[in-house]
């Protein structure tokens, strides 16, 4: 039997053991994964922040395991999302800017297409094996709605998905947490009397941001609501101000969620997972945006953990964690073995170092790729130019203070750790031909200046 079989059968197995039990033991469980594109966890009245910016997520977070040391593997969405799909590092399975990638988005560009064509990324490989997948195998219904550009189909994340709903993704904003609601909700509708699972994808607080009136003025200084920023400091408060209403804005819609899942019937009897796939810097070390290095405020993200009627008692937990490791959680809590191949772990040993890394492309940054390793309150980072650091974050949360020449050895030894894990895992197969995007892809790539 191969394994893709074998897993099948294991888990069907697992679980129809339990199917005549009363579906309040969560016995097989729905499972809904929530990302939270580009969302700061300090921006989360949940994490400790003062303003009230997310009350629906932070009701939420009252009924969830709330963990405080998620770190996402890479600090944008495409090599994030599929972490999370395959738990597995961007260094095995490729999803990223590569400028031999097989995506070429010199299709449509204007101007010179000799400069274009250098411009290259690599989506998810169809030989993955992902967390839809496995649960399609398994019986579950699965279905998504998508509302980032680099969760469109090109990219290959929706494999194992009966339904992925990538529409409306036309614009700077990418698809509005107010069209991203009411299709997951309906969707639910279909497929409510049996298993299911289901992902949905918020983008609102990504650049640029243009929340609704309402919530634009909801948290701008009174003197910048009429006339324009004219210094830095007022240009960073109102993006500041911009930035919460983006996410106050996609709350409310997450709470509409929530509500309709209530109502539905499905809330309880569900795992429910809100994450983010990474932050943003807002001003931080000078920089706006995300996708350059891997400061804390791009890759310490939040995420919030509802288990099926209460088999986990809400609370925190600061078990070192990150994106890879969410396959493995879910398939563990459905009695499932996790495939070969997969390199996340289970809390509160996940079996792997806390690591993260990026890889640019001279077009985008010329900050050069970079990598990033926490153990402990300590967090190493490596530049392929040479602008390495350490950082005590305990005493130095903002990353200011570089100790690398203060504690050479433990630099040293914490790069070889560092370049020693992400180098011994296995690489993905060789790019395929090259393929072109989308002219509606291209364009919406373009306008949140991930092209230019």
């Amino acid at each position: 039997m191969g394994v893709k079989a074998s897993l099948a059968t294991g888990l069907l197995g697992s679980l129809s053991l339990t199917r005549c039990r009363s579906r309040r033991t969560g016995a097989r469980p729905n499972v809904i994964v929530i990302t939270l594109d580009t969302t700061r966890r300090d921006r989360l009245g949940c994490y400790g922040c003062g303003r009230p910016i997310s009350p629906n997520l932070d009701r939420f977070a009252g009924e969830s395991l709330l963990y405080t040391r998620l770190i996402a593997p890479s600090n944008w969405t495409l090599p994030s999302h599929a972490s999370l799909f395959t738990g597995k590092f961007t260094a095995s399975h490729g999803a990223r800017f590569d400028p031999e990638g097989p995506l070429c988005l010199a299709g449509e560009i204007k101007g010179s297409k000799k400069f274009w064509k250098h411009f290259r990324a690599r989506g998810l490989s169809p030989d993955e094996q992902t967390l839809a997948s496995i649960l399609k195998d398994a019986g579950y219904a699965t279905g998504a709605v998508a509302a980032g550009p680099w969760l469109k189909r090109a990219f290959g994340l929706q494999k194992g998905f009966d339904h992925y709903d990538d529409r409306h993704i036309d614009t700077a904003a990418g698809r509005l947490a107010s069209q991203v609601t009411p299709p997951a909700l309906d969707w639910v509708k279909e497929v409510r009397d049996r298993p299911f699972f289901l992902f949905v994808n918020y983008f609102d607080p990504h650049y640029p941001y243009h929340p609704p009136l309402e919530y634009a003025n909801r948290f701008m200084p009174e003197e910048l609501k009429t006339l324009a920023p004219k210094t830095d400091e007022e240009r960073r408060v109102g993006t500041n101000a911009l930035y919460d209403g983006e996410i106050a804005f996609m709350d409310h819609h997450v709470g509409l969620l929530l509500a309709g899942l209530g109502e539905l019937g499905v809330y309880d009897d569900s795992l429910i997972i809100a994450v983010s796939d990474h932050g943003e810097m807002l001003g931080e070390h000078g920089r706006f945006g995300h996708g350059h290095r891997l400061y804390q405020e791009e890759i310490h993200v939040p995420m919030l953990v509802k288990h099926p009627r209460g088999e986990i008692q809400p609370g925190r937990t600061d078990d070192p964690v990150q994106l890879t490791d969410i396959l493995p959680m879910i398939l563990h809590r459905l009695g499932a073995a996790v495939p070969p191949g997969v390199q996340g772990g289970l809390p509160p040993r996940v079996g792997h170092p806390i690591v993260a890394e990026i890889h640019t492309l001279e077009f985008l940054s010329q900050d050069g790729d970079s990598r990033a390793l926490l153990e402990g309150d300590f967090k190493y980072l490596w530049n392929s130019k040479g602008a390495h650091a350490l950082f005590d974050l305990a005493a130095d949360h903002r990353e200011e203070v570089n100790l690398v020449d203060r504690e050479p050895e433990r630099a040293k030894s914490m790069e070889a750790r560092l370049n020693g894990f992400l180098g011994a895992l296995p690489r993905p197969r060789p790019a395929e031909e090259e393929k072109t995007i989308d002219k509606e892809t291209e364009e919406t790539l373009r306008s949140l200046q991930y092209i230019r």
